[in-house]
C-alpha cells in the first residue's frame, strides 16, 4: 500500500510516524536475519543446482536489502533526535523547514523500502515454496518404505 505525504503534519505526527518507521524498520532488521538462517537451512538439504540458485536469489535479495535498510535506521533515528526543533517553542523557521523537509524524504523513502522489501519478501517465499513442494514430492516418490494405509472399519456389536 502507497502513503500519500501531507504537508501540514503536527510536530506529534512526525513523530508518530518517525516511531512507527524505526518500529518497523527494526523488525524488518531481525526478520531478515531470521530470513538468512531459513535459506541456510535449506542450502543444507539435498537440492538440485537450478533449486539452490533460488535460494541464492533469494539470499542476494535479502542482503541487498540490508545494506539499503542500516543507513535508512540511522536516518531515521537521527530524525527523532532532531524533533526538538519542532516543539523548542524556539522560533526557528529556516530548520523547522528544514526539518519537514527531512521529513518529508524520509517518508518517501521508508515508504519504499517497505514497497521493496515486500517484494523481496514475496518473490523469496514464493521460491522456497517451490522447493518444498519439489522436495516434498521426491521424498514420497523415492521413498520406498512410504505407503498408504487404510483405516479398517470394525463392525461394532450391538
Amino acid at each position: 500500500m502507497k502513503y500519500t505525504y501531507i504537508d501540514s503534519y503536527s510536530a506529534e505526527d512526525m513523530h508518530e510516524h518517525s516511531k512507527k518507521w524505526f518500529s518497523e524498520l527494526s523488525f524488518i532488521k531481525d526478520e531478515q536475519r531470521f530470513l538468512i538462517n531459513l535459506i541456510h537451512s535449506f542450502a543444507i538439504k539435498p537440492i538440485d543446482k537450478n533449486e539452490f540458485s533460488k535460494t541464492e536469489d533469494f539470499r542476494n535479495d535479502i542482503e541487498e536489502n540490508q545494506k539499503r535498510l542500516n543507513p535508512i535506521i540511522k536516518q531515521v533515528q537521527k530524525h527523532m533526535n532532531q524533533l526538538e526543533i519542532m516543539i523548542d517553542g524556539v522560533n526557528q523557521l529556516e530548520m523547522e523547514q528544514a526539518y519537514r523537509k527531512t521529513h518529508k524524504k524520509l517518508f518517501q523513502k521508508v515508504n519504499q523500502f517497505l514497497l521493496d522489501y515486500r517484494t523481496v519478501k514475496e518473490r523469496g517465499f514464493a521460491k522456497l515454496s517451490s522447493i518444498l513442494k519439489s522436495t516434498k514430492q521426491k521424498k514420497v516418490l523415492g521413498n520406498p518404505n512410504y505407503q498408504i494405509s487404510t483405516i479398517k472399519k470394525e463392525k461394532i456389536n450391538s
